[in-house]
């Protein structure tokens, strides 16, 4: 066992040292609990940030395969019109070349 002095200015620096470690313990404990609750609060902001980038690239592909499809559609229609003009013209000029 060691001998140390009653009056705590009479201690040894370590037996102080370890006094003053062991007073401000809870308030290292707290601040360490503190970073570990902002880790995780910046991970948890970082998962949500990444799910609605995901959300948002979802979207967006999902609005840019119905602009296609929509698009798609208008090439096929106008072409059969392209089509329907053109018999219609061809038609017309026969009419014309009989009536002469």
């Amino acid at each position: 066992k060691r001998g140390g002095a009653k009056d705590p200015d009479e201690a040894p620096r370590s037996d102080k040292r370890r006094r003053d470690m062991d007073d401000s313990d809870p308030e290292l404990e707290l601040d360490s609990d503190f970073k570990q609750i902002v880790t995780m609060l910046r991970h948890i902001k970082d998962k949500a940030h990444k799910d609605g980038q995901k959300k948002t690239e979802q979207a967006i592909s999902s609005v840019a395969t119905e602009i296609q499809s929509m698009v798609q559609d208008t090439k096929t229609k106008f072409e059969k019109e392209r089509q329907n003009v053109l018999k219609a013209v061809t038609k017309a000029s026969k009419e014309v070349l009989n009536f002469y």
